[in-house]
């Protein structure tokens, strides 16, 4: 039987490994133990785009193997279905990392977005964390 654990970073792909906390997880557990630890990282939203490159570095680099996209992070006023949002899907895509979508104030806020980029890029894999934050019915 095997145990698989998801790591996610929770800091954004800028880092620096020697002067940041969250290289933790990479440099003591996901380097030292590939076969039974994933990466997940967190998508950077900046508008000038280098959260795209950053999110390559760490998947064909590093081995992340996941990418959260995290809607409150965006831009005020901006929607994970801005131009950088569908660049990081459509390029998660391409790498063959699912996308984490992480809707902590329900889905149904974000559920016109999550639609919009899964049928502009049906090969991105996504996962709902948390099932959406959805409640069941009492």
């Amino acid at each position: 039987m095997y145990l698989y654990t998801l790591d996610l970073r929770t800091g954004f792909f800028n880092w620096e490994k020697e002067d940041n906390d969250f290289a933790f997880p990479y440099d003591s557990v996901l380097k030292r133990h590939p076969s039974k630890f994933i990466g997940c990282c967190l998508a950077n939203p900046a508008e000038d785009g280098t959260g795209i490159r950053q999110l390559e570095d760490l998947v064909l680099k590093d081995r992340y193997r996941a990418v959260r996209f995290n809607p409150y992070l965006w831009p005020s006023g901006q929607k994970m279905t801005n131009e950088i949002g569908k660049a990081m899907f459509y390029r998660a895509g391409e790498l063959g990392v699912p996308v984490g979508i992480m809707c902590m104030k329900g889905l149904s806020l974000h559920i016109s977005e999550i639609e919009e980029l899964c049928e502009n890029y049906p090969s991105t894999i996504v996962l709902l964390d948390h099932m959406g934050f959805c409640k069941p019915p009492m």
